[in-house]
């Protein structure tokens, strides 16, 4: 008997699908190639070519050149997103691959990178890891229809730069703002009860608010972070001393005015102090606000600086004022901003960095960081189950920040957006879903829930994502509030203590 012809072998290949393949696009998670080339079979002399499905890719960046460590643990971040995704199928049945580039912590090498993403069809973007950065590059993705989803540029200029809800770019980050108004709260009454509440103090005149150092030292979790109850006492400052690099001669930054704007609505005055970024040494910046604060112009400091140069300059304030207990770390405190909430800050803040029985002079500093502890949370409780499960602990660990949620979050988001859309073509539709995912109404889904809830997406439910880090529910301006937490480093680690709600903060 004749074998059956050419043409009968291709029908019988290509216009169905052959046995076996049922499940050739699961195959293609392990195959790097785009195409199988099927060789020939008893039936057939001739090759066939089977056509895989591109992946579903997701561009993002961070900064690993200006914060190694904390672009390396963001970059974690994004790879247990990338994993999660694909062990459960992927998006629209199709592998997820997350193109990251490191975009330099500047504004330098962002245009590059996002043209490359454009001329490549990413799904989305998660980044970059500046606000200036930001504002160079989210104009492209508009005109390109883009989703952007920004974990990282805080700034309150970032819900402006696109107008209504016909936008593509979105603030997934802890606005500064936010914490802004924690930090003047915080600075001005010594606990987070509302400017004004009056708290019981002691007979030094400091606030009756919670534990002592030693105490919250003992509450140190082997990650570097814990949760020491209430805030610890110091005195209310109500003049504030801002140290910081102007980003132009003249100016200073959308953070310095958004603390400034906060701190004096509540009261506070401030008093800046410009810095030359990545100086040599800070022991003149350092003096000069010690004669201020001797001359009772000033009562705590902000630092608004890279970490290295923030730990730099804290070596040189608190070696000049050592011997002076009114400038002590419960006397006179200092506050940064979630850039310091990392181990890169407390190392910077030793002469030999890796000396962990060397005492970092940052010990006591004070900050505002979004809500990433959250230990009564089973969001959080699945989203680091899912991190330690591909980044167990390690020695290499140490350095890293505690794994940011809401990059994860941002990925997870945009991921359920494009689900809901059904395709890569109509962008259009994905920017909308991401408002549709992420609020409410809907059935509740959080991380460890990601298979229910891509597959609730595809039977018709509306769904409601809760994120690790909080509530996701992106407003008609592109901004998510995130409950606010401040932090504490204690000895070679952090302590966290309570924070603002988003109602609250949105006040």
């Amino acid at each position: 008997m004749a074998g059956p012809s050419s043409s009968s072998c291709r029908g019988s290949l290509l216009g169905g699908r052959p046995r076996g393949l049922s499940f050739l696009s699961l195959a293609l998670v392990s195959v790097p190639l785009a195409v199988l080339v099927l060789g020939a079979n008893q039936a057939c002399t001739e090759p066939v070519t089977v056509v895989a499905d591109p992946p579903v890719v997701i561009g993002a960046t961070v900064d690993l050149t200006k914060q190694k460590d904390f672009g390396a643990g963001s970059q974690r971040v994004l790879r247990v997103a990338e994993q999660q995704l694909n062990a459960v199928g992927g998006i629209l049945g199709r592998r997820v691959v997350l193109d990251i580039r490191d975009d330099g912590g500047d504004g330098s090498l962002i245009a590059g990178i996002a043209s490359e993403f454009i001329q490549r069809g990413v799904a989305g973007f998660v980044g970059p890891s500046t606000t200036f950065a930001l504002e160079l590059s989210h104009g492209a993705f508009r005109d390109a229809k883009i989703p952007v989803l920004t974990p990282f540029a805080t700034s309150p200029t970032v819900p402006l730069l696109q107008e209504g809800k016909d936008r593509y770019l979105f603030r997934t980050s802890c606005a500064v703002e936010y914490q802004s108004r924690a930090i003047a709260r915080y600075a001005l009454g010594g606990s987070f009860a509302p400017p004004g509440t009056v708290v019981p103090q002691n007979d030094a005149g400091v606030k009756d608010a919670g534990t002592s150092d030693a105490d919250a030292g003992d509450n140190v979790d082997a990650g570097g972070t814990g949760d020491s109850g209430p805030p610890p006492s110091f005195k209310a400052c109500t003049k504030m001393a801002v140290i910081f690099a102007e980003d132009a001669p003249g100016k200073g930054s959308a953070t310095i005015d958004s603390l400034r704007a906060e701190y004096s609505k509540f009261g506070g005055v401030i008093k800046d102090f410009i810095i030359q970024a990545g100086a040599a040494t800070y022991a003149a910046d350092a003096a000069a606000v010690i004669r201020a604060a001797e001359a009772g112009e000033v009562e705590c400091q902000t630092l608004l600086m890279f970490p290295a140069d923030g730990g730099k300059y804290m070596r040189e304030f608190r070696n000049a004022a050592e011997s002076n207990p009114a400038l002590s770390a419960a006397s006179f405190p200092s506050f940064g901003f979630i850039r310091f909430y990392q181990q890169g800050f407390i190392e910077a803040g030793r002469v030999d960095a890796k000396n962990t029985s060397e005492l970092s002079k940052v010990d006591g500093v004070l900050g505002a960081a979004c809500n990433q502890e959250r230990d009564t949370s089973p969001e959080w409780t699945r989203f680091n189950a899912l991190y330690k499960s591909q980044f167990p602990p390690a020695a290499d660990a140490g350095n890293l920040p505690s794994p940011i949620p809401q990059i994860y979050d941002s990925v997870i988001l945009l991921a359920l957006a494009i689900e809901k859309a059904g395709s890569l073509e109509d962008r259009v539709a994905i920017r909308d879903a991401l408002y549709e995912v992420s609020a409410p109404p809907g059935d509740a889904f959080g991380p460890g829930q990601l298979a229910e809830a891509l597959e609730a997406v595809r039977s018709g439910r509306d769904i409601d994502y809760t994120g690790a880090s909080g509530t996701f529910d992106i407003d008609d301006r592109g901004d998510t509030a995130l409950e606010v937490i401040m932090w504490k480093v204690s000895g070679n680690g952090f302590v966290t203590i309570p924070g603002l709600k988003p109602g609250d903060l949105q006040k």
